[in-house]
């Protein structure tokens, strides 16, 4: 039986050479778990999808190597596509398939209408705001206008323009009033951009030079978080369902110095939730701040499971701490990378001092993965 597992997958290039550990490690683990149950991964792109009664060329694993063969579309998913919908419109169209497969009960996981909704990142805002209204920093869709930054600025010292449909914290611009004037940085593939301006017809005329003028970008309140040590940091959660039950998985994403962001892909690092948390509160403390991580976290999850119920394997949720040592909750991923050493390092080449964080984070999370998907074929 053929999981499909749709991702960015190119016929041209070696996978094993392109994709990031991430997802091979995705790949190769999830294979790994459904083979005992007698099932297979099955690797290939949406944009293959030229017609619903032809095969499509993809990817299967035989001894930790993607090896090239083509197979009809599964009825079981896996969905870790960016840009899914750009990509089936270079196939055989977005609307045809999600018609074709809604009729002949094709699955999809998570399902491509709530992906297109958490995409959004303020119908992110406005879905949130259902489960608890002062959860998510108000956000608005960016509409390039002066008076809108001016806006945001007047509410408070830190603003953040993020992209519509962003990705790994690339794009994201940190606006920050200070006593010196305005410092704006454009974060990009782990460098930054940054000007001071005395103005905010300044910093305005800096985020039109590096948006374009014309990408979509939500504005979104700057949350006046705790720090440690000089560094922001958020707490990453992924949320878990196996068919069964919910369980999670948390880490610290820890920015490197002078940066806004604590994406990995930003040079950010992981940390052990615990020991951030002791370090700053104490044990008494930490405990404390993790009771309330596990009670938002749960409750939105089973919340947003409301919309399509037993469907989302996976939900990723970024939490910062106020001052106040309340948690705001900044980003939603229906697609979110593996925690922690999962998303540097692929499995087979680990250093034996990797091996207790991926016993942590890594196995956990994609037997997991295999888990549901394997649950969605026993039900056929």
């Amino acid at each position: 039986m053929h999981v499909g597992f749709l991702f960015n997958c190119s016929m041209k290039r070696n996978p094993m050479r392109r994709l990031s550990p991430a997802v091979v490690n995705r790949v190769m683990l999830v294979d790994s778990v459904l083979r005992q149950f007698d099932s297979r991964v099955f690797y290939y792109s949406p944009k293959s999808i030229k017609s619903i009664n032809e095969e499509v060329p993809g990817y299967m694993i035989e001894d930790n190597k993607f090896v090239r063969t083509r197979a009809s579309i599964p009825l079981v998913n896996g969905n870790w596509t960016h840009s899914t919908r750009y990509l089936m419109e270079k196939g055989m169209g977005y609307r045809r398939f999600t018609e074709w497969a809604q009729a002949h009960q094709v699955g999809i996981y998570v399902p491509l209408a709530f992906s297109e909704l958490v995409v959004n990142k303020y119908e992110t805002y406005k879905l949130v705001r259902g489960f608890k209204t002062d959860l998510h920093p108000h956000t608005e869709n960016y509409r390039h206008t002066l008076n809108q930054l001016k806006f945001f600025l007047d509410q408070g010292d830190l603003v953040f323009l993020k992209p519509f449909a962003g990705n790994k914290g690339d794009g994201i611009i940190s606006v920050r009033r200070g006593s010196n004037g305005i410092t704006v940085k454009f974060f990009k593939e782990g460098g930054q951009k940054k000007t001071v301006a005395k103005t905010a017809k300044g910093a305005f005329e800096f985020i039109k030079e590096v948006t374009g003028g014309a990408k979509r970008y939500v504005i979104q309140q700057g949350v006046d978080t705790m720090r440690h040590e000089g560094s922001v940091f958020d707490l990453r959660v992924v949320m878990l369902f196996d068919g069964k039950d919910w369980s999670w998985l948390h880490e610290v994403r820890y920015s490197p110095a002078g940066s806004d962001l604590s994406n990995v892909s930003q040079g950010g690092i992981s940390l052990v939730t615990e020991e951030l948390l002791y370090d700053m509160f104490g044990k008494e403390g930490g405990d404390r701040v993790l009771q309330k991580l596990h009670v938002e976290s749960f409750g939105l999850a089973k919340y947003m499971d409301q919309l399509h119920p037993g469907e989302l394997m996976e939900l990723a949720f970024d939490f910062v701490l106020d001052k106040n040592e309340s948690l705001r909750l900044v980003e939603v991923n229906t697609k979110p990378g593996l925690v922690s050493v999962g998303f540097e390092r692929k499995y087979f080449e680990m250093k034996p001092e990797q091996q207790p964080l991926f016993e942590r984070w890594v196995y956990p999370h994609t037997e997991s993965l295999a888990r549901f998907l394997q649950a969605k074929v026993d039900a056929l």
